[in-house]
């Protein structure tokens, strides 16, 4: 039956990749001509290759950079924004001496390759994770379907992804500072960071707060040297402006997470919108946080983390698609936790398995994604499997309690 299962797996993800290619193919001349989001990181590294780093978050010249590298993109009115903080243009200055399509196909070499080693590490540091073949580990996480948005888009997100596993690499060996330090890396995008770190404080892992403050002190001291202090002091003001300087960008109906998914209930707009969806994101974070009480147990442990990456992902100001490649984090876990020498309640063995097929089921998501209006629909997967995650943690560690 296991022979079976596993060549049932290696089938359906076969599928998935004929899927993709063919997608791919059909989008392959309107991606070299500039319509994917890689347009704004390449803008920005063609800025600093040009020695005008000041102005890296002027949206004049990045739309002029833009009309220069893709004049046939029409859908536009305007630049798709550089967003992230200074210090991460760096990283896509030296793809900006490379023609777009060239720096398009390096770069998503380099994230796809972040993706393989974020999956080795999960494989490595989680517990049963073993057990699975090589083969169709890499084969399952790459054909999860916002893990090829990402690609698609040209996104950052799974550099970010390679950065939770690191931290929890760390973390597993209790080096909270190395933890932080890793995870302040990823302020780049620090919607999807900083949720992260409210575990930490109100567990008083203070360690892992001062490396994380660490990292971004050295992050932002490079953003300031880049762009200067007048542009610097301008950022936040920007990125507060930034959906009405760039319409369209950031559509909450887009959004696969608790904003995305409150939009979608009458009455819940303005300011009365903005006080329920705080509501919702303390207390989800508050949540997580109290189940992820740091046992002894790894399994658990493992599932804790993944939980609270969920948690992070569902009250993200900004969250996209190709942001959800990060619950190969947590369904990493609750694969080793199901493969694991663990004993847990029978409800747990049958209710979990359904729900990582359901999560790692990559039509769904390929159908919301391309066939609704509505990509925040996705939004109702991320908090079944939450609270699915949040539910078997609690049972298993009360099934320890009265087993011992």
């Amino acid at each position: 039956m296991l022979r079976n299962g596993r060549t049932a797996a290696a089938i359906f993800c076969a599928g998935l990749f004929l899927i993709y290619g063919v997608i791919f193919y059909q989008l392959r001349n309107s991606l070299a001509e500039g319509y994917s989001d890689f347009i704004s990181f390449y803008t920005a590294g063609k800025i600093l290759e040009r020695g005008a780093a000041p102005r890296l978050y002027d949206l004049r010249m990045q739309y002029e950079i833009q009309r220069e590298i893709a004049p046939r993109v029409e859908m536009r009115q305007g630049a798709l924004p550089f967003v992230r903080p200074a210090f991460e243009a760096w990283l896509f200055w030296p793809l900006a001496f490379l023609p777009y399509s060239t720096a398009f196909v390096v770069w998503n070499l380099v994230s796809t390759a972040c993706a393989v080693g974020a999956l080795l590490v999960l494989r490595w540091e989680i517990p049963g994770l073993v057990e699975i073949p090589l083969w169709l580990a890499l084969a399952a996480g790459l054909s999860y379907f916002p893990l090829f948005f990402a690609v698609l888009q040209g996104q950052d997100s799974l550099v970010l992804l390679l950065l939770y596993a690191l931290a929890w690499r760390a973390l597993r060996r209790e080096k909270w500072f190395a933890c932080g330090l890793i995870l302040g890396i990823g302020v780049f995008k620090f919607p999807l960071i900083l949720p992260m770190l409210v575990a930490f404080a109100l567990h008083r892992k203070w360690n892992a707060i001062v490396g994380f403050a660490v990292t971004c002190g050295i992050a932002a001291a490079i953003s300031v040297a880049t762009v200067g202090w007048a542009a610097a002091m301008e950022y936040p003001r920007y990125l507060l402006h930034i959906d009405l300087l760039a319409p369209g960008v950031n559509r909450v109906q887009d959004l696969p997470n608790l904003r995305g998914l409150l939009s979608m209930v009458p009455g819940m707009s303005g300011r009365i919108g903005l006080v329920v969806l705080a509501i919702l994101s303390a207390t989800t974070l508050a949540l997580a946080s109290w189940t992820w009480r740091f046992p002894a147990r790894e399994s658990i442990f493992a599932l804790g983390f993944g939980l609270n990456v969920i948690a992070t992902v569902l009250v993200s100001y900004h969250c996209h698609v190709f942001d959800l490649s990060l619950l190969l984090v947590p369904i990493s876990a609750a694969a080793g936790f199901l493969l694991g020498d663990v004993t847990v309640p029978g409800k747990t063995r049958q209710v979990l398995p359904w729900t990582l097929c359901l999560m790692m089921f990559s039509p769904v998501y390929l159908w919301v994604t391309v066939s609704t209006a509505r990509p925040s629909l996705v939004g109702l997967l991320v908090v079944g499997f939450g609270c699915v995650l949040g539910r078997v943690i609690t049972q298993a560690r009360d099934f320890a309690s009265d087993v011992g």
